[in-house]
């Protein structure tokens, strides 16, 4: 199963579409039951900012993926990802 990146511009993140994709992502996690594989992940980029949703999104928020053109990719380096939404141990749960 793939990963989804959502690249945000800095244009697009002051204007709150950042906060959006969370506050619809933490909505679905919710809905879902907070699956332990499920999160959001975001990095800063040249480009502006890097979101990524892990595999089991596409099970839980597969209709919020496409809403807002998330394209899957390769698994991200875990390093420099900041967690946005989902558990703590999740790091634990992807490199096992």
């Amino acid at each position: 199963m793939n990963w989804y990146l959502l690249t945000l511009l800095p244009d697009e993140a002051a204007a709150g579409v950042l906060a959006r994709v969370k506050e619809d992502f933490t909505a679905a996690f919710r809905a879902a039951g907070g699956p332990r594989t499920m999160a959001l992940f975001r990095r800063e980029s040249e480009e502006g900012v890097e979101l990524f949703f892990t595999p089991e999104c596409t099970r839980h928020a597969r209709e919020l993926l496409e809403r807002y053109g998330a394209a899957p990719c390769a698994s991200p380096s875990l390093l420099g990802l900041e967690l946005l939404v989902g558990h703590n141990e999740i790091t634990y749960y992807l490199t096992t």
